[in-house]
């Protein structure tokens, strides 16, 4: 499994792994490329979609809650042995930090394998 680096001058390099890149860039509208680059004036653009795919999962999160709790059904993952998927948000949190660094520095994040 290969690794892609995002990397910005406001910010650490971020590794992650190239499935969950290829669904990260998917969702803020860039090419799947083995290299690219979020400019500074795309990246607010970005980051907008970013974090409202995160607060859309979050919100299917808890209707899927709410209506397992409506029918009175007991959820695998609140028995404690179920692991809790890794969610977007947890995913996306070290990327929408930088892209928030790198719009207020006005500055460009790139990516690479």
């Amino acid at each position: 499994m290969s690794l892609v680096v995002f990397r910005s001058k406001a910010a650490g390099e971020i590794f992650m792994f190239a499935e969950t890149a290829r669904r990260i860039l998917e969702i803020i509208g860039r090419q799947d490329a083995p290299r690219g680059v979020i400019t500074a004036e795309q990246v607010p653009d970005a980051l907008q979609k970013l974090v409202e795919a995160v607060d859309r999962e979050k919100a299917d999160a808890k209707s899927a809650a709410d209506a397992a709790e409506k029918d009175d059904r007991r959820s695998e993952s609140s028995d404690g042995n179920t692991p809790q998927p890794i969610t977007l948000g947890q995913r996306t949190y070290p990327l929408i930090e930088m892209l928030r660094a790198a719009a207020k520095r006005k500055v460009d994040v790139t990516w690479g394998v």
